[in-house]
Order: C-alpha cells, then sequence, then structure tokens
C-alpha cells in the first residue's frame, strides 16, 4: 500500500480549515498506520486523532440537525450556546462570521428580544429627561445599539415629555 499518513499536525489543519475527516478516511488512515506499525494505531496518532475529529464533526452535524428540527422562535441562548461549543470542537478552532452556530446566536438573539416581557407603565411615576436618557442608553447597549419601540426607554421618555409639557403649561 502506498498512502502517506497524514501528521497529527496537517489533519488538525484540515480539521481547521473545514476539511471533514469521514469514518472512510479514519480506516485508510487506520489500516495505513497498522501496516507501518506492524502491530496496529498508536495512540495519539494520526488514526486516534482523525477518529477524534471524526466523532467531533458527527457530534456537530447531529447537532445541527438537532436544533434545525426545531422552530426557530423555539430557538434558545443555550442552543447557541452549545452550537458554537460542538462546531469549535468539531473544527478546532472558534467559529467566526457567518458559521452555522454565529447564525444559530443571531436567531437566539433575535427571540430573546421579541420574548422580552413588556414593562407595563400603568402606575404614576416623575421621571425627569436625564432617567429617561439613562434608559435608553442600557436599553442600546442590551440590544447592540437598536432601541425596541414601546421598551422601557420609549415609555420613560414618553413620560418625561408628558411631565415637562404638564409643567409649561402650568406656567
Amino acid at each position: 500500500m502506498s498512502f502517506e499518513i497524514p501528521s497529527v499536525a496537517e489533519l488538525k489543519h484540515a480539521a481547521e480549515a473545514g476539511q471533514r475527516i469521514t469514518p472512510g478516511d479514519v480506516s485508510m488512515i487506520s489500516h495505513a498506520e497498522s501496516e507501518l506499525t506492524g502491530r496496529g494505531p498508536v495512540r495519539g496518532g494520526p488514526a486516534a486523532t482523525a477518529q477524534s475529529i471524526a466523532m467531533r464533526q458527527m457530534n456537530f452535524d447531529s447537532k445541527v440537525d438537532e436544533v434545525s428540527r426545531k422552530p426557530s422562535v423555539q430557538i434558545t441562548q443555550d442552543d447557541a450556546r452549545e452550537m458554537q461549543s460542538t462546531e469549535g470542537r468539531a473544527f478546532h478552532r472558534a467559529p467566526g462570521f457567518g458559521s452555522v452556530s454565529a447564525q444559530v446566536r443571531s436567531i437566539a438573539n433575535q427571540n430573546e428580544t421579541q420574548t422580552m416581557p413588556p414593562v407595563s407603565a400603568d402606575v404614576p411615576v416623575y421621571v425627569t429627561k436625564d432617567d429617561a436618557r439613562e434608559a435608553q442608553r442600557a436599553e442600546s447597549l442590551f440590544y447592540g445599539g437598536a432601541i425596541p419601540s414601546g421598551g422601557m426607554a420609549s415609555q420613560m421618555q414618553s413620560a418625561a415629555d408628558k411631565i415637562e409639557q404638564a409643567r409649561r403649561e402650568s406656567f
């Protein structure tokens, strides 16, 4: 057999580049390593590394299947964390922009934003413009720069405007 066995570093680099290691690849590497050593695959060697990478990639595929079967409105931050973890292990690097886990994180963030309970403004409150600005800044940081309409800061701003208008009218 004239098959050159990839090194452990080459296998890890291939995974980092997004290359899939299939069970067939593992079998070929294991067979070639057994022929080379005369006693089977070496612990921590290329065959063991290929097997480990292949298993992690299969786990990632299973996680993708699991999350993709869920209705998108039910995808949570826990799903996003698990996806990021399994994708990172499968490809020996942190997932980047455009990765599957980044897309799941985006869906989870959107679901979290849309499912936050509305704030009740039925209680009369004295709110200053400074209070409203501070709430707006905090909401902006929490929502990544976007301020949701009807949110706490919006309600505070409206209350502050009403108070200021009433003060002007009383003079």
